[in-house]
């Protein structure tokens, strides 16, 4: 952070006041949707204002002050930059980047929004609430004196919204003139989210669906299985949308059947057979039963398919769903990253045939979590592995643009450039490409 942002941070966590341009909320639950759509709300309006601040953690007292509020989460990592990103490209339209800072300005660290105003047009929101009250999908929200987050309710308030987002396109214009004049390099306008920013923004949706359809404890803490990967893919300029029947028989015919459990398996029993859920096609294996997620992660798939060719999967690992032959969390199968990985990548290119774009190029991203203090073994026996390649790292974000056309042909080059990194963190294990053509072709003959 710039020093001068730092200290109005830090006088702001030091000094907390609600006005129009700064929001005080107590510590929302970022994996339950009604808490995502409260904080939607907040950005949406503050953007819509011209910017502001929203800062987390605190309640107001009897006597009119600011204290921390009860429920301080552990960590604060339920309030990172890429969640609460996720959530405002997720919620608003057009997308608002926003920044997340943790501040300590003297009375505790805090999490602190930072939204930026300055749109030539008005910011809606382009997803719901659950409850649809505390947010409606295409309706626009200002600051109001309160103060608070509210819809426009007279002509005055439209009028101040639409002349501050004239302003803004103007002075922009002015600026490029006034730099064509002098002779300068001109600011170009803020690029959309790039199609890796629209990914991460649909993954991370995904995942707090996933996590948000968890069972609980007793305790009333989230039960997650200890190690998951999360596949997803998006087909670089694909605007026109699929109907959902269409939508799921092309799902259906892009699943491969190299192994016994395939990605974005499309099942037809009761209970357990996809969903259209805001606009998507939404399949949860777990739905019957969610201790499934933890009690055999492998086999409680939850994926989601938009009508615009993105696609998310989360699964557990293999390696937690045998208990009676090895202890949950503590090892990581040498071949499994090849099988799984190269299903859901030959799965990718399936689909894009199956919508008529066999050559379209995808963006596919995999996050593994819950590595540390793993090590590598491998569960057949097939393969010998020397003890003490252990991971000290917990997760590992990778994504790559690959032509459809291409996968099924250099299925194993790709996959090993893919792959060489999740190695790597298994004290600086050194991937052969030999395992990986060998696997390959075990998986493209179907021999799991």
């Amino acid at each position: 952070m710039a020093e001068l942002l730092t200290a109005q941070l830090e006088a702001l966590v030091a000094s907390p006041r609600e006005d129009l341009g700064v929001e005080i909320k107590s510590w929302l639950d970022l994996t339950n949707k009604d808490d995502c759509a409260t904080l939607a709300k907040i950005i949406i309006a503050l953007a819509n204002h011209g910017g502001g601040f929203i800062i987390l953690g605190m309640r107001e007292t009897e006597a009119g002050k600011f204290e921390e509020a009860p429920g301080r989460p552990v960590t604060l990592a339920g309030y990172k930059q890429d969640i609460i990103a996720g959530i405002a490209a997720a919620y608003a339209e057009p997308a608002i980047q926003v920044g997340v800072y943790q501040v300590n300005g003297g009375v505790g660290v805090y999490p602190v929004v930072q939204v930026p105003g300055g749109h030539r047009t008005p910011i809606q929101a382009k997803r719901g609430s659950p409850d649809q009250k505390t947010l409606l999908v295409g309706r626009v929200y200002i600051r109001r004196p309160k103060p608070e987050s509210a819809e426009p309710g007279t002509a005055a308030e439209w009028r101040e919204l639409i002349d501050r987002c004239v302003r803004a396109t103007r002075d922009d214009l002015l600026d490029a003139i006034r730099g064509i004049l002098d002779g300068r390099e001109t600011q170009s306008l803020p690029l959309p989210p790039s199609e890796e920013a629209q990914l991460a923004a649909w993954a991370d949706d995904g995942l707090e669906r996933w996590i948000a359809r968890a069972p609980i404890s007793p305790t009333m803490v989230k039960l997650l299985p200890p190690g998951f990967y999360r596949v997803a893919y998006k087909l670089v300029g694909q605007t026109t949308a699929i109907e959902a029947p269409e939508l799921l028989e092309a799902v259906n015919s892009a699943t491969t059947r190299h192994t016994g459990w395939s990605p974005f398996w499309v099942p037809t029993r009761a209970g357990i057979k996809p969903y259209v859920k805001d606009g998507a096609v939404e399949c949860f294996i777990a739905a019957e039963d969610a201790r499934r997620m933890v009690d055999d992660p492998a086999h409680a798939d939850f994926w989601r398919v938009s009508p615009t060719g993105e696609a998310v999967l989360i699964r557990g690992f293999d390696e937690d769903s045998h208990p009676e032959r090895m202890k949950p969390g503590t090892v990581f199968d040498v071949t499994l990253p090849v099988w799984r990985i190269g299903d859901c990548l030959l799965q990718a290119a399936r689909f894009a045939a199956a919508i008529g774009r066999p050559d379209a190029e995808i963006v596919f991203s995999v996050k593994w979590s819950g590595l540390a203090r793993r090590s590598l073994t491998h569960v057949e026996g097939r393969r010998l592995i020397d003890e003490g390649y252990i991971s000290q790292q917990d997760t590992l974000d990778r994504v790559m643009t690959v032509r459809a056309a291409q996968v099924a042909d250099s299925l194993p080059e790709i996959l090993f450039e893919f792959l060489k990194p999740l190695y790597a963190l298994f004290d600086f294990f050194q991937l052969p490409k030999s395992l990986v053509d060998e696997e390959a072709q075990r998986l493209r003959q179907g021999r799991f």
